[in-house]
């Protein structure tokens, strides 16, 4: 395959950063993001700049993509806007069908430089061929940074040399995101959250960058899915720290990453405390145990700096927070620790490295990347995670938060992703998680549990060659109620137990719940609902307690199941409970347009599980192989199936639903 090719695009006439281009039908954001322009969500969730964020969702499905954006199709090619995956939430179409001509879609911006960030949603049809995900170009349309999908491998221009990335397959999106820094000539790649290269050379050195295209060319056949398409510029996205500024360089750290800055960071933070202004970490490794946060106040870590964990557990002293959750029984040691602050934001574009595999043992001894606790109005962006020694970012008992455009890895069993852990007015959004345990994990170990929550266009995945436990799930920990809460246009991957799941073990009232267009691929099982009266683990000075389920619903989910070691042959399990003799069904179940296709290969069909045990700890394969390939429900009362479809892979002798103890059933999956 040739990586070298005629560069065209027609003129378009854009707006600069921090304005507002037309887009006719379209749903960009050129302007300052969440203010609404041209149907875009008004989130209003930061206040930097997009130089352009394109969704695709306002255009006339069917029709060419407009706006910036500029079509080249020759010899058969195509470009359109199609519903995948669903009716709301559309993405372009670049299809390819002959070995001659070309399928392109560009979008050409104002002259960009310093660090520019492009990021989207890229799936291919097929593993064959070639397919850029993306080019991006200068002003004479060279080539400064090339990323393809290519004959089943993702593929990277460093310098003149192509390198292998990872492999990819087919029909399965991943979220590519490329950091050109135009001042230095190099540029960073992530996938999935994780950062593949560091600080590579260009392909072709330049000034500034002012197009990106996604294409089919030369031989190769098929079709490429773009989406959620981003392009800003750190400078006007991110910002400068808020003044004052207070370098930790003042206060005796060296940034060398050897020599530990834990005591001059420290003494920066406390001078900062209360005034609205920042501490600046930049131009360094900076080497350090545990630092405590304080109110009024932003921590700044530049894109120049990484904060650095020290492996030694001596330098986590025990937390106490003041609180009885149950949750502190793993939470006690933390790299930033931020309790009872109010107004403190974590920011800055650069990296904390918890190096997280040099730490074993129980969880409460490995120290979480980022832990708030009791505090309010916090906002965490604009951040790389890497490597925490347990849980990478803890918001408990907070009110009012925002986690923002964060990219995380976390590997090995007990390393979760994102925990919120109780809290009210919640926002976690366009984020992207790569986990060896829970990638986005809710939780309640108090009575006041989680109220208005909403999850949204972000990407939660397993980590490693045993993938992650679970995608989205509630629980385990589960005393409080969990009210009024949402998982919308996200997507889920490489789980081996539920791509979703909902359960109720600990007391939790679980009412109101909704996951909204989300799409999965290789999961162990597609849903897992599970209502139980099972644990005794109660907050200290609170009682034990019985939970219930009631109002949750899937809405335009699409997926399919894939067979993991620890789960094979799963369905999908959502059960109530029969405990004492009394029945605790789970009320109120629908599912509309849920389109899986099931892993199935189970030439038997299993007799009907047990009642769980106590303290049988819950997972979607908890009963192993179930009697249906499907749906096996059991002591739900009211679930409506509506518009929705339900295949098996493999040959299965299972059927596709069996209804234990179930009233009120209306359609079919």
């Amino acid at each position: 395959m040739r990586w070298f090719f005629l560069f065209i695009i027609s003129s378009v006439v854009v707006g600069s950063p921090g304005c507002t281009a037309h887009n006719p039908g379209g749903d960009q954001i050129d302007g300052q993001a969440g203010d609404g322009t041209d149907g875009a969500p008004d989130s209003g969730t930061h206040f930097g700049t997009y130089v352009f964020y394109e969704m695709f969702n306002m255009m006339p499905t069917g029709g060419l993509p407009s706006g910036l954006w500029t079509v080249q199709a020759t010899d058969g090619g195509s470009v359109s806007v199609r519903e995948v995956p669903f009716a709301a939430d559309k993405s372009a179409q670049i299809a390819k069908p002959g070995p001659t001509g070309v399928a392109r879609l560009t979008a050409a911006f104002s002259a960009q430089s310093g660090r520019v960030v492009f990021e989207a949603k890229v799936k291919a049809q097929e593993t064959a061929g070639f397919k850029a995900i993306p080019y991006i170009y200068d002003q004479s349309g060279n080539a400064v940074a090339s990323i393809a999908f290519q004959d089943g491998n993702i593929r990277v221009h460093i310098g003149n040399t192509i390198s292998t990335v990872q492999p990819f397959a087919a029909n399965v999106w991943y979220r590519v995101r490329v950091v050109v820094d135009t001042n230095k000539n190099l540029f960073d790649l992530f996938i999935d959250g994780v950062r593949k290269e560091i600080g590579q050379a260009v392909r072709s050195p330049a000034t500034s960058v002012s197009s990106v295209s996604y294409f089919i060319d030369g031989t190769s056949v098929g079709t490429l899915y773009v989406d959620n398409v981003k392009v800003y510029n750190e400078a006007d996205y991110i910002g400068t720290p808020p003044p004052p500024v207070f370098n930790p360089h003042d206060y005796g750290a060296v940034g060398d990453g050897t020599r530990a800055d834990t005591v001059a960071i420290q003494k920066a933070i406390d001078a900062a405390a209360g005034s609205g202004g920042s501490v600046l970490l930049a131009n360094g490794t900076f080497l350090s145990g545990t630092l405590t946060l304080r109110s009024h106040m932003t921590f700044f870590i530049d894109s120049s700096a990484v904060l650095l964990g020290s492996t030694a557990v001596s330098d986590y002293p025990r937390l106490i927070p003041n609180t009885g959750n149950t949750q502190l029984s793993n939470c006690q040691r933390a790299l930033l620790y931020a309790p009872e602050t109010t107004q403190l934001s974590i920011d800055g574009g650069g990296v904390i490295d918890g190096q997280g595999d040099g730490f074993s043992g129980v969880e409460a001894m490995r120290p979480i990347l980022i832990w708030a606790v009791l505090s309010n109005h916090m906002t965490v962006q604009n951040l790389y995670l890497k490597k925490g020694a347990v849980w990478s970012l803890v918001s408990m008992e907070s009110d009012h938060v925002l986690l923002s455009n964060l990219n995380i890895q976390s590997d090995n069993i007990t390393h979760d992703g994102i925990d919120v852990v109780d809290g009210q007015d919640i926002t976690v959004e366009e984020s992207a998680v790569r986990s060896g345990d829970d990638a986005m994990c809710l939780k309640s170990g108090v009575r006041r549990g989680i109220d208005t929550m909403v999850v949204r266009r972000s990407i939660f995945g397993g980590s490693g060659t045993s993938g992650g436990s679970n995608g989205i799930k509630f629980g385990t920990a589960t005393y409080g109620a969990f009210k009024n809460v949402t998982i919308e246009d996200s997507y889920v991957k490489d789980v081996q137990y539920a791509a979703m799941a909902v359960e109720s073990r600990q007391g939790a009232d679980v009412d109101s719940v909704a996951f909204d267009r989300i799409e999965f691929a290789n999961a162990g099982a597609a849903f897992f609902v599970y209502l139980a009266q099972q644990s005794t683990t109660h907050p200290a000075g609170d009682v034990p307690k019985l939970g219930s389920m009631s109002h949750v619903s899937f809405t335009d989910i699409r997926g399919s199941t894939g067979s993991w070691a620890n789960s094979p042959h799963q369905g999908s399990l959502i059960t109530g409970h029969v405990f004492n003799g009394t029945r605790y069904p789970i009320t109120n179940l629908s599912f509309s347009n849920v389109a899986v296709t099931f892993d199935g290969g189970l030439n038997r069909v299993p007799t009907s599980p047990p009642e769980a045990m106590p303290n049988q700890y819950p997972e979607s394969n908890m009963f192993g192989d179930l009697p249906a390939w499907g749906y096996y429900l059991r002591h739900v009362d009211d679930v409506t199936f509506t518009s929705s479809t339900s295949s098996v892979a493999r040959a299965d002798a299972r059927q596709t639903l069996v209804a234990d103890d179930v009233t009120g059933i209306i359609g079919a999956p």
